[in-house]
């Protein structure tokens, strides 16, 4: 399992009992990953199915006045409106998913919000505009409240040692669907019988490989059995491991019912926004979602096949190529990413140099465009300034699988106390996503209007991102989740002096000293208490 795979690359790891690493964990992570997959998958093949003959004819997209064909406003109106459906729903999803993930834990909520995706999507396969609409932007929804929730259970019920890899696995899912998406549309834009621009078999066979994931999460949930911590673990109550993890959950519980009573929004907002850590805490994910969107991603995602045109590749089946290479790149590195630097080298420095790596390459195509200007309407291959163009596009690709791709999930998912933490993934995935529509809607306009400077803007941003996690972003690789909460006592703007934790620092302050006076320490004094939390 990919998770698994950081076992030999995590030095935590290496010293956790093999038992934690087991069959139950393993289909935790592939049954929640689903969620990852359908996601990537419907935000990757939007952007080549648009360009499609089939799907312009069964939508009426070719039917437009000359006039507003000439100058693309309208037919590049309606195109956004298409693919930015998707991110309204998810937006919408983000904030539903809290309330349904308290009432109904995160097992079902899970399971009722991949229902949801899959019926948007069977929606999407219907050849008429409202409902197309209509199907975005409930599998939108699904999308959307999956993304704040899945990250958040595999978080919750990994093994700390291996928690970066195990919620990493979910964005790594995101970029095999982009990659399968990219090759699918690339594949069907090479069919060539007789008639295929008013076939609908050919849009629809892209569009509807989406509803496979969406059904194998939903078939797989209801048989997830994450009823307590000895049976997930896999270990005896009495074993120092599962004794250490559970007294850091129930002293980190315990604090934040003596501290602040009552469970309302209200007062969780209170919480959120009234107590300086909370708000700092706060603050950071959701700055690390913003520059997550502010570099431009989901331009390349949703518009990729325009981009590269615009540089000099010509032919839809060759842009659709090259847009398929890159999702190969994203995926693979993401791969290494996900086995390798997460648990190991941590999440922090890849972020460092991932941003930088986006931020130069973003500023290479502002000014390759500014100087040379677009080439859509050039004769001949691609100049070499272009191809110059697609190596730094791939640079981006490398830069962004092992910074921005996975960071902000990862620690979203880790640094919120557990009475807040649905609430404020809740609030920074609404964020991502109403951000995403705002970025997919206006895209096509601004490389109209913008040109160039569209490319400058998402660099200066991504730059400033980079600036902003230096000061601001601690390490969190082998931090205990309740330990987190030290951390964020200090100033936020001073977490780089206090970047990487000391051994001390990656558990809860109290918990070695009330391990080592063993049961009888207990707040209840009950040495035989049995461990058991029900499933989150």
């Amino acid at each position: 399992m990919a998770g698994g795979t950081s076992i030999w690359a995590s030095k935590e790891a290496r010293t956790d009992p093999k038992e934690i690493f087991n069959l139950r964990l393993l289909y935790l992570l592939i049954s929640v990953a689903w969620g990852g997959w359908f996601y990537g998958f419907d935000t990757g093949n939007i952007g080549g199915i648009l360009t499609l003959p089939s799907f312009e004819n069964a939508f009426g997209l070719n039917n437009l006045p000359a006039a507003e064909i000439d100058n693309r406003k309208t037919l590049m109106r309606l195109q956004g409106t298409i693919a930015a459906m998707l991110a309204a729903g998810g937006s919408a999803g983000a904030l539903c998913a809290a309330p349904t993930s308290d009432f109904l834990g995160r097992k079902w909520s899970v399971f009722l919000w991949g229902f949801i995706f899959v019926v948007g999507a069977a929606m999407q396969m219907v050849a008429d505009y409202d409902v197309l609409l209509a199907g975005r932007f409930i599998g939108g929804m699904g999308v959307g409240a999956s993304s704040m929730l899945t990250p958040q259970f595999l978080a919750e019920n990994s093994p700390k040692s291996v928690r970066g890899s195990m919620t990493a696995t979910y964005n790594l899912m995101i970029l095999a669907g982009i990659m399968l998406a990219f090759w699918i549309n690339y594949g069907v834009s090479l069919w060539s019988f007789p008639g295929v621009e008013h076939d609908n078999t050919q849009w629809r066979t892209s569009m509807g490989i989406q509803l496979i994931p969406g059904a194998l999460m939903c078939l797989m949930i209801p048989f997830e059995g994450i009823k307590n911590l000895c049976r997930l673990r896999k270990l005896p109550i009495e074993h120092p491991y599962v004794q250490t993890e559970y007294q850091e959950i129930e002293a980190q519980v315990r604090y934040e019912q003596e501290c602040h009573q009552g469970h309302s929004y209200w007062v969780v907002l209170q919480d959120i926004l009234l107590i300086k850590s909370n708000f700092q805490r706060f603050f950071l994910a959701i700055m690390l979602f913003l520059f997550h969107k502010f570099t431009g991603t989901d331009s390349l995602n949703y518009y990729a096949p325009e981009i590269f045109e615009l540089i000099g590749v010509k032919g839809s089946s060759n842009s659709l190529l090259t847009t398929g290479v890159y999702g190969v790149v994203k995926f693979v590195v993401t791969i290494f990413y996900v086995t390798y630097l997460v648990d190991r080298v941590g999440r922090r420095l890849p972020l460092l140099v991932g941003a930088s790596l986006q931020a130069t390459a973003m500023l290479y195509l502002a000014l390759y465009l500014r100087f040379a200007g677009t080439n859509t309407d050039t004769v001949g291959g691609t100049p070499a300034g272009g191809i110059v163009g697609i190596v730094w596009i791939y640079i981006y690709a490398f830069g962004w699988s092992f910074g921005h791709s996975v960071a902000c999930y990862v620690v979203a998912a880790e640094i919120f106390p557990t009475r807040i933490r649905s609430v404020c993934m809740s609030i920074c995935f609404f964020v991502n996503w109403i951000v995403d529509y705002g970025i997919t809607r206006a895209t096509p306009n601004m490389i109209t209007e913008m040109g160039w400077g569209v490319f400058l803007l998402y660099a200066l941003l991504t730059y400033a991102g980079v600036v902003f996690i230096f000061f601001c972003l601690p390490e969190l690789k082998g931090r205990s989740i309740e330990s987190i909460d030290d951390l964020f006592q200090r100033p936020l703007w001073s977490m780089w002096r206090h970047a990487y934790p000391t051994e001390e620092e990656k558990t809860r302050q109290g918990i070695p000293q009330l391990m080592k006076g063993g049961n009888e320490d207990n707040a209840d004094g009950d040495k035989d208490r049995p461990v058991h939390i029900e499933s989150v």
